[in-house]
C-alpha cells in the first residue's frame, strides 16, 4: 500500500497551513534593494560633503539662482544650504534604511511606504535638477536608483508573490 500525501490538494506546502507562516527566502530581485540602498547612502552622504569642500562652487550656484541676493548674505546662504542638505539626507538615509529592512522582512506596509518615499524622492530630485547642473551627478544617480528600486519592488513576479504569501499567512488578531 502506498502512502497518500494528504497535502496534495490542500493548496499548502507540506507542514504549512492557512494559519502558519511559510518561511521562504527573500526573492533575488528584492535582495538587490540592499545594493541600491548602499548606493543611495553613498550619494546622500557625498552631496553635503562635496558642498562643504567646495563652498565657492555652491556659492556660485546660489548666486546664479538668486541674482538679487546681497553678497553679505552669501556665506549664510551657503551654510544654510549645507545644513539643510545634510539634515534632509540624514533623514532620507534613516527612512530608506528602515523601509528597506522592513520590506525585506515581508512587511507590505513597508513596501508601500518605501514606494511613496521613492516616488517623492524622485520628484524632489527632478526639482533639484531644474535648479541647475551643478549637482546633476547626485540627482540623476539617486533618481536612477529610486526607479530601479521601484521596479524591483513591484515588477518581478517573485517580488509580488513574496508579499502576497506574507499577506495570506498572517494570522488575524482576534479579541
Amino acid at each position: 500500500m502506498q502512502a497518500q500525501p494528504y497535502h496534495q490538494n490542500s493548496g499548502f506546502a507540506p507542514g504549512s497551513g492557512p494559519n502558519e507562516v511559510v518561511r521562504t527566502g527573500i526573492p533575488r530581485p528584492l535582495r538587490w534593494l540592499v545594493p541600491g540602498l548602499l548606493g543611495l547612502i553613498v550619494l546622500y552622504a557625498a552631496l553635503p560633503i562635496v558642498m562643504m569642500l567646495d563652498r565657492e562652487f555652491l556659492g556660485t550656484s546660489i548666486l546664479r539662482n538668486n541674482p538679487g541676493l546681497d553678497p553679505g548674505w552669501l556665506d549664510q546662504s551657503v551654510n544654510n544650504a549645507i545644513i539643510y542638505t545634510a539634515s534632509l539626507h540624514a533623514i532620507d538615509i534613516a527612512l530608506a534604511t528602515w523601509f528597506v529592512v522592513k520590506a525585506l522582512q515581508g512587511r507590505n506596509w513597508a513596501r508601500i511606504a518605501l514606494t511613496v518615499y521613492l516616488v517623492l524622492a524622485t520628484v524632489l530630485g527632478m526639482i533639484s535638477v531644474a535648479a541647475g547642473p551643478e549637482y546633476y551627478w547626485a540627482a540623476f544617480g539617486a533618481d536612477a536608483i529610486h526607479v530601479a528600486m521601484l521596479v524591483l519592488l513591484w515588477l518581478p513576479r517573485s517580488s509580488r508573490a513574496y508579499y502576497a504569501a506574507r499577506r495570506r499567512t498572517r494570522t488575524p488578531i482576534t479579541a
